[in-house]
């Protein structure tokens, strides 16, 4: 009985004495989990992406439903059953485990393999990405509209959720760190979705079905398209420098649609994008109202104005209606929302690249205000990644969708775009629908859309069926 006293008596003790070292379990844990870090951003540039091999097992995990979108009145009832069957996939891309929903058609497949869409979906956020349903979810139609008009024409959709998107049989996606560090505040992640969904294509010639399907799946690669909006569209566009000018044949879709593509590259983004959504000074005219324009209702110019629009959500425009907006646009102009975003993603490089540990973001007065000046580390690393800047690879056919509204997607870089494809013997075609938001949706509200303005999104589902159905049969 002594001996097991004493016993339970120095336990207890070796116990303080490895929590007082900050040893706890819960420690232990914490100092397990090593911090992000990658070596470079030339590992994710576009040279790199078109020198690398891609692979990946794919295997059915589970059944999940066999309509994507119920009732469209109820929300209930399912609309489109027996038509096709959605499933959640598992698979490694870059050593990381994650999920894909691959939706496929009742019908029996053609010998040559279902025609698939490869669905690269925008943007959801590290809070919302675990529990992400990627693309088929009655209760939000977005996107599930998109999934349930291809599936029902035929086609099989075929969607990578990314890393750190999804859980499946109550397990997530690794790689929800990466979000944390690349995301928004630095704004690098479709790079790293680009690499997830061309190795997801890469092994769609060996999918395990065996617990779903009685004979194996097949696609046809000859009737593969590619669609991807917002930060998708991002990540499309990379995807398509990638493989772009014959380098991987076998990865390239014969005709992509991108719309709202968040794609300008992020050193020039941090003006032309965080600011609209931070300063009221981006989008107001000289004389402090609301125009649409740089131009006030006196005459007087903004000359710090970006794009008349900001996101339709803000409700009213106009600062003398403000409430809560206020807060959400506190920044005072331009130059400072831009510095600010600036030393958020400076902050994040420094933290994960490795050899931009050291860089120095600095400012400069030029006419009275403190402009950036890069560290040249940066420059040089980013402009090497994303296709934006990289038109001579992007060589086969391409469409740019695009709202005329919408400061995510401004259509002046849509145009500048779609015209260095078309100069360097590309074949990009420019599709512009006014009035519309980033959702390719007439706004609720007038002064962004104008009464009788039509959505844009079922035209362009309705349009796009249309055209990969010529296309396969051509």
């Amino acid at each position: 009985m002594i001996c097991e006293k004493k016993l339970i008596k120095l336990l207890f003790i070796t116990v303080l004495i490895f929590i007082s070292f900050g040893c706890s379990p819960e420690n232990t844990e914490k100092k397990e989990d090593a911090l992000l870090q990658v070596d470079s951003l030339d590992k994710i540039s576009i040279s790199s992406l078109r020198s690398r091999d891609y692979g990946s097992k794919i295997i059915i995990e589970s059944y999940e439903t066999d309509s994507c979108v119920g009732d469209l009145e109820t929300g209930s009832l399912p609309r489109a059953e027996g038509t096709y069957k959605s499933y959640m996939a598992g698979f490694r891309s870059d050593g990381i485990y994650q999920y894909a929903r691959l939706t496929i058609p009742n019908t029996t497949a053609p010998q040559s393999g279902y025609p698939f869409i490869l669905f690269l979906h925008g943007f959801i956020g590290q809070e919302k990405a675990p529990n992400y349903s990627i693309g088929c979810n009655p209760s939000n139609l977005y996107y599930s509209e998109l999934t349930d008009a291809f599936a029902r024409a035929g086609y099989a959709v075929l969607s990578p959720g990314y890393r750190g998107h999804a859980t499946v049989n109550g397990v997530s996606a690794e790689g929800l760190e990466y979000l944390d560090a690349f995301d928004n505040g630095v704004g690098i992640m479709p790079q790293f979705y680009a690499i997830d969904a061309l190795n997801f294509v890469s092994g769609l010639n060996d999918i395990d079905s065996s617990s779903f399907f009685n004979n194996s799946l097949k696609f046809d690669m000859s009737r593969y398209f590619l669609l991807g909006h917002s930060q998708g569209g991002d990540a499309g566009l990379t995807l398509l420098a990638a493989v772009g000018e014959g380098i991987n044949d076998h990865l390239t879709p014969v005709q992509s649609a991108l719309w709202s593509g968040a794609f300008l590259p992020r050193l020039r983004a941090l003006k032309e994008v965080m600011s609209v959504t931070s300063t009221p000074e981006s989008f107001l005219a000289g004389d402090l109202t609301w125009t649409g324009t740089a131009v006030g209702q006196n005459g007087r110019v903004n000359p710090n104005f970006i794009f008349g629009f900001p996101p339709d959500w803000i409700v009213s425009p106009q600062p003398k209606n403000w409430s809560w907006q206020k807060e959400n646009w506190s920044e005072k102009s331009v130059a400072s929302a831009t510095q600010k975003a600036a030393k958020e993603m400076y902050r994040g490089l420094r933290k994960h690249v490795i050899n931009l540990s050291d860089i120095k973001l600095e400012m400069e007065n030029i006419n009275g205000q403190d402009e950036i000046i890069h560290d040249a580390k940066v420059e040089r690393q980013f402009s090497q990644i994303g296709g934006y800047n990289f038109a001579n690879y992007l060589t086969e056919p391409v469409e740019l969708h695009v709202p005329d509204k919408d400061h995510h997607s401004q259509l002046g870089w849509n145009q500048e775009l779609c015209a260095r494809i078309n100069s360097a013997a590309g074949n990009c075609n420019l599709v512009v629908y006014p009035d519309n938001n980033h959702s390719l949706r007439a706004s609720p509200y007038e002064w962004f859309s104008p009464k009788g303005t039509q959505d844009g999104y079922p035209i362009l589902i309705e349009n796009l069926v249309l055209k990969f159905d010529k296309l396969g049969s051509e």
